[in-house]
């Protein structure tokens, strides 16, 4: 399997940035591939040097994080098509509202499956950002558009299926602290893999 993640940030200490190295990592210990799209800020991280990252440079600061990260988007973008054309990938796997428009567009360039963790959702968090709407409605295309939605925890599950309208059966909570989580997560891509194979054959 080929893997794609999208990230906004890829820094050593980070929760989501500890996600994705770690499944990227047993990724890359199964002899499967992972390629991380992320934000370059110049800040140090350490991976698995089998784990391909790609670190994508925005000089433009933006008036709010909801600007700041469209524009990261646009840029995602763009590399995601080059990951693409020069070595292919099997699924994304994006995380949280931060790039799902670019998981979104890469998907719809790839046809690619595209899977999405929220680690939280907008609702979970207040409701306090002057974009709170906007986020809130793209976590809702997150949801519309992944073919799978993971979660950390209880609480976020019940957030996406009430306040975001995510069908329950698209769903999956798996603690990243538990013992064997990571497994759980390969074992859906395969899965993913394995239905996209039975439709393309009907």
């Amino acid at each position: 399997m080929k893997i794609l993640f999208l990230t906004r940030r890829f820094v050593d200490g980070d929760d989501i940035s500890e996600y994705v190295k770690s499944l990227a990592e047993k990724l890359v210990e199964e002899d499967h591939e992972a390629f991380v799209l992320a934000f370059d800020d110049g800040e140090y991280y350490s991976v698995d040097e089998r784990v391909e990252v790609e670190r994508v440079p925005l000089h433009y600061e933006g008036d709010s994080l909801y600007s700041w990260s469209m524009m990261l988007n646009n840029e995602m973008k763009e590399k995601g098509r080059e990951f693409f054309e020069e070595k292919d990938f099997d699924i994304i796997h994006a995380n949280d509202w931060l790039t799902v428009p670019g998981a979104t567009a890469i998907k719809k360039y790839s046809e690619r499956p595209f899977i999405l963790t929220l680690h939280s959702t907008e609702n979970e968090r207040g409701f306090s950002d002057p974009n709170s709407e906007v986020i809130s409605e793209l976590e809702w295309k997150g949801g519309y558009n992944a073919e799978k939605i993971l979660v950390n925890r209880q609480s976020t599950y019940d957030s996406a299926v009430h306040d975001l309208d995510v069908p329950e059966e698209k769903i999956e909570v798996l603690n990243p602290l538990t013992e064997g989580w990571r497994s759980s997560v390969l074992k859906i891509y395969e899965n993913l893999l394995n239905l996209q194979e039975i439709d393309l054959e009907r």
